[in-house]
């Protein structure tokens, strides 16, 4: 094979080097395709990935509203639960003083036979000596009697006789332990007529005159329920929170865990 003066062999070094060069450009176009599928790719992938960071980001908003809703029916239900324990608690109260009254009513049935007895017998005085309503006979009543005969009317929701002769039980009998009592279904029957103002009043009373009264968690309780009717939520959100600290485990207590929540729910929608 003939050599040039350099001693090399061009008709075979050129055909390797444009091989080469071939084959490192097909690589190199390779690669670059290669990058180019990559890149795409990962663009692809950060869109993929934005979209769903917006999609959660509107499920947390969605989340976030749905559990405000969920708050606002739960302090609903809370209001209607602490209505029910009240008239559940008033008829457990009612049935507690069963006793007592059935005492008091025989003890009534007892006088209402023997006014009958005397109606029948002959007159042993001069007419003017009788026994007037409201006067000498009247005063005589034991405060069984009283309080039955009030309990009487306020169940039949008669509230003005009812109030009257709880007062005079209240004011004859202050130390007789259905004082405190009298004094609570004083202000009961003012609440049941919406007269809060006056309500607030006699549940004061109880308060302040009979501090050891079984009544003391009711009464507080009634005091934070007048005061919500009457829009002073400061002074209701204290009632309440004074019956959970100075009654706990009771009734009343729990009713006043709902309220202040409830208070608490209406604040925040008000804002």
């Amino acid at each position: 094979m003939p050599f040039t003066r350099a001693g090399t062999r061009p008709s075979a070094v050129t055909p390797l080097a444009l091989l080469v060069a071939m084959v490192v450009t097909a690589a190199c176009a390779t690669g670059d395709a290669e990058r180019s599928r990559r890149s795409a790719e990962v663009a692809d992938l950060h869109g993929q990935f934005a979209e769903a960071k917006k999609n959660q980001d509107a499920a947390s908003r969605e989340r976030a509203r749905l559990a405000e809703q969920v708050k606002a029916i739960d302090a609903q239900q809370a209001f209607v639960l602490v209505e029910t324990k009240a008239v559940r608690q008033e008829l457990d109260q009612l049935q507690r003083e069963v006793g007592q009254l059935a005492s008091a009513l025989r003890e009534l049935r007892l006088a209402v036979e023997d006014l009958e007895r005397r109606a029948a017998a002959p007159p042993a005085a001069s007419p003017a000596v009788a026994a007037k309503p409201g006067s000498g006979g009247a005063r005589e009543a034991s405060p069984e009697k009283l309080y039955a005969s009030a309990m009487a009317s306020f169940r039949s929701e008669d509230y003005a006789p009812a109030v009257l002769e709880f007062s005079e039980l209240v004011d004859r009998f202050p130390q007789h332990p259905l004082a405190s009592n009298s004094q609570y279904w004083i202000g009961e029957a003012s609440y049941r007529q919406r007269d809060f103002r006056q309500a607030l009043v006699e549940f004061q009373k109880l308060v302040d005159g009979y501090p050891q009264s079984a009544q003391m968690p009711e009464a507080l309780l009634k005091l934070g329920l007048c005061h919500r009717a009457l829009k002073d939520t400061a002074a209701a959100r204290e009632s309440f929170e004074r019956v959970m600290k100075s009654y706990p485990g009771t009734n009343a207590a729990s009713q006043a865990r709902a309220l202040l929540s409830q208070l608490g729910a209406q604040g925040r929608s008000a804002r």
